[in-house]
């Protein structure tokens, strides 16, 4: 057969494996597709959410107090706990004990690293100073990986609350010139944007609860701004803090927020576009030229030294 026939072959079959694999990971994660598949049969898609949701939290009930307790044995400084129980705040971890369960999830998660690769080597006949750094390694790889989920977490829940902000602003222009103050705006908005954002939502209906309890708006709206380390949210609540201290007109500050907003999120998608040629640069040059070259240059190299190899003592 060929060399071009095989190279041909070789580059359809992986290009069809690739994008089989793309069509997939879409599918099942593309939002249109799942509301589709909602409203076709929504009977068997609630009856099995509803059963994996039981799942979930009969699980979660039965592993959260386990992992309290290893915390609680282990312990850990009042400070650190609450840095680390504002750090859980941003990534939508709201309950008391979010703090411990975490802790004991990097303690189990050590541990069980340390355990595992120890029986895999042992399994294996291995032993010596390297398999006792490599358990090591593995097991400060097992306390370090929930950090890393953590903060993976905040970054995509930051990234859909920014992304629903241009949208909330119009909605809370919308309701205030309608005649709802803005406490009930932001309860309206808050119900409106289940499916945009379920952050922002469930943001702005903590801020609608702290109100109920007694809290003044300027408190609610700073708490809100202080669990989301989100630059723009930050100048919104202080815009509506200064408005609101002032007694100016809140439906012209959030109009002049939205125009502002929209102003900054082009201007953001306009020096990222700027960046995405010298982020495209190092694939380049270390992984599609090579490739390139040895596709295009390969066979004609095999041929030249075919050629001479008979010249050659």
């Amino acid at each position: 057969m060929s060399l071009y026939l095989v190279t041909a072959l070789s580059f359809f079959a992986v290009s069809l494996l690739v994008w089989l694999g793309l069509w997939f990971m879409r599918r099942s994660t593309d939002p249109v597709a799942a509301r589709i598949r909602r409203y076709v049969n929504p009977e068997w898609n609630q009856g099995t959410l509803a059963e994996l949701r039981a799942t979930v939290t009969t699980a979660r009930d039965k592993v959260n107090p386990a992992l309290e307790k290893v915390a609680s044995t282990f312990g850990s400084a009042p400070q650190s706990q609450s840095k680390l129980r504002a750090t859980l705040v941003q990534a939508g971890f709201y309950q008391e004990n979010s703090a411990a369960i975490f802790i004991g999830a990097k303690m189990v998660g050590a541990v069980g690293l340390f355990i595992f690769y120890w029986f895999m080597a042992v399994a294996g006949g291995r032993s010596g100073p390297q398999f006792l750094l490599l358990a090591v390694l593995m097991a400060m790889m097992g306390y370090i990986l929930p950090d890393f989920v953590l903060r993976a977490k905040i970054r995509r829940r930051q990234d859909s609350i920014a992304s629903a902000l241009p949208d909330a602003l119009d909605f809370l222009v919308i309701c205030v010139e309608a005649g709802l103050g803005l406490n009930a705006a932001l309860i309206r908005v808050g119900q409106e944007l289940q499916l945009r954002s379920q952050a922002l939502s469930a943001e702005l209906s903590m801020v609608n609860q702290e109100l109920r309890t007694g809290i003044s708006r300027e408190q609610a709206l700073r708490n809100l701004s202080t669990r989301n380390m989100i630059e723009d949210l930050k100048i919104l609540v202080s815009s509506l803090v200064l408005s609101d201290k002032l007694g100016t007109n809140v439906a012209d500050t959030l109009r002049a927020q939205s125009d502002s907003l929209r102003t900054r999120v082009r201007q953001r998608a306009e020096e990222r576009a700027a960046k995405a040629s010298i982020k495209m640069l190092f694939p380049l040059v270390f992984f599609i030229l090579p490739a390139l070259f040895i596709v295009m240059l390969g066979p004609g190299v095999i041929l030249v030294k075919n050629t001479l190899a008979p010249m050659l003592p």
